[in-house]
């Protein structure tokens, strides 16, 4: 897997928070041995719906991904997060 320095190991796409703890650590490091892996929001919310709704998180294996299996959902969701922050801004 390649991703640059600061960029997303499972969509290699958006840029990492720093303190890297304010991301989302990925639920495919959650065994007692394993090495924590950080992934960005969206990613994050990628794989608690997968874990919810499917088998589980795409390993690790499969990073980066061509496309986030809740990807829709996912942009939806910000979408409205926004509108109800712009209206308690009053700018809605």
């Amino acid at each position: 897997m390649t991703v640059s320095e600061g960029t997303c190991p499972r969509c290699n796409q958006h840029t990492m928070m720093t303190p890297i703890e304010i991301n989302a650590l990925s639920r495919t490091t959650r065994k007692v041995n394993d090495v924590s892996m950080w992934v960005c929001s969206e990613c994050g919310m990628d794989e608690g719906l997968e874990d919810a709704f499917l088998s589980g998180a795409t390993k690790q294996e499969h990073w980066p991904l061509d496309e986030r299996t809740f990807d829709y959902f996912i942009r939806e969701t910000n979408l409205a997060y926004a509108d109800l922050l712009n209206e308690g801004e009053g700018n809605g």
